[in-house]
């Protein structure tokens, strides 16, 4: 079995929660280098997807205010 937390307050996702609880968000934080630029994105997926929770860059988050803190975060850097 797999913990998910939040990646902005480290808040846990409850055990059994069902796919279908809009109050958790996915997405994908990902930098891409190459050897003249390095580009970073952030994307969003519309809807919870239990099957893509551990693929490469997925982000998790409990509220719509942690994933906007973390937005705020990553331009800053």
């Amino acid at each position: 079995m797999v913990a998910i937390a939040c990646d902005s307050c480290g808040k846990k996702k409850p055990a059994g929660t069902r796919h279908t609880d809009e109050s958790w968000i996915l997405g994908y934080d990902v930098e891409i280098e190459t050897p003249n630029a390095l580009n970073h994105s952030i994307r969003f997926l519309d809807h919870w997807d239990d099957r893509r929770v551990m693929e490469l860059g997925a982000v998790h988050f409990c509220s719509v205010k942690c994933r906007d803190a973390f937005v705020r975060r990553s331009r800053a850097a």
